[in-house]
């Protein structure tokens, strides 16, 4: 009969922690001498005869092709659009970072895009408190209120001459109309270069 192995050299030669076979011992899982010593050959057909068989080595190797078969290549607009796909997604983490004052100087690493990850998840919490806060409106009704405001403000402009007429009663009718003519292309100067 040959030597028996102590539990670390059985662990050693069989590539296995010496922790999991010493549990396999335990329960009884693999044979153990009377003197604490191991059966190799015992213990590696106990160890084939307890094994989930898609636990054993090549459990998936592919059965109906052979091992080393060469994959066909993607269609070319598949790996252009994952391509384009790629360079967009690396371009917005950048600007994410950049926009947050984080330095990216090379390549993108894993690390670089979790950040990125984790500071728009900051942006739309934020964003969320404040609008459950009040603080932001809807870009629409914002837009409703600034053209309530302008037409206010140009009633106001072309009431000017008028109230200057008013306070100021030496002024001729002459004197108001080039006040009036003055605000009048002061307003269309303003819109056009809002329109510019």
């Amino acid at each position: 009969m040959a030597e028996g192995l102590s539990l670390s050299e059985l662990a050693r030669q069989l590539g296995r922690a010496k922790s999991g076979l010493h549990k396999l011992a335990a329960k009884g899982q693999i044979p153990k001498r009377a003197d604490g010593t191991f059966d190799l050959d015992a213990v590696r057909a106990a160890l084939a005869a307890n094994t989930d068989p898609a636990r054993q080595p090549g459990a998936f190797t592919p059965v109906h092709e052979p091992e080393n078969r060469e994959r066909d290549a993607p269609p070319a607009a598949i790996v252009a659009q994952a391509s384009a796909e790629a360079q967009l997604a690396t371009t917005r983490i950048r600007e994410i970072l950049m926009a947050e004052g984080v330095e990216t100087d090379g390549s993108l690493t894993f690390n670089h895009a979790r950040t990125a990850e984790k500071i728009v998840q900051t942006w739309q919490r934020d964003q969320a408190h404040a609008e459950a806060q009040g603080r932001l409106i809807d870009a629409e009704v914002a837009g409703r209120r600034w053209d309530d405001e302008i037409v206010k403000l140009r009633a106001r402009l072309l009431a000017i001459p008028g109230d200057v007429a008013l306070e100021l009663s030496h002024l001729t009718k002459h004197d108001v109309s080039v006040i009036d003519r003055i605000v009048r292309d002061v307003m269309t100067a303003i819109a056009d270069e809002a329109a510019a």
